[in-house]
């Protein structure tokens, strides 16, 4: 279920317009409760953690299309891990 929501959260991120900005505090969500629900070594975990503060960053610092292709890799990830 994890998998299917996050491919098609993934899915949208890749899209990459700017219609699409908003979304990137919904990606970050998505991130944080695919976390609480994986089992990636404590690596692995810090470094989504990390790529999905650094795509919020971006995000706030009005770079959509860099803060979605964090966000995109941070989903990425974890859909590689299960």
């Amino acid at each position: 279920m994890i998998s299917k929501t996050l491919a098609a959260v993934a899915a949208v991120a890749l899209m990459g317009t700017p219609a699409l900005a908003a979304h990137c505090p919904k990606d970050a969500a998505a991130i944080d409760h695919a976390l609480t629900k994986t089992s990636l070594s404590a690596a692995d975990k810090a470094e989504v953690e990390r790529l999905k503060n650094e795509g919020m960053a971006q995000h706030e610092a009005g770079n959509h299309r860099e803060s979605e292709a964090l966000l995109a890799d941070a989903m990425r990830r974890l859909l590689l891990a299960e």
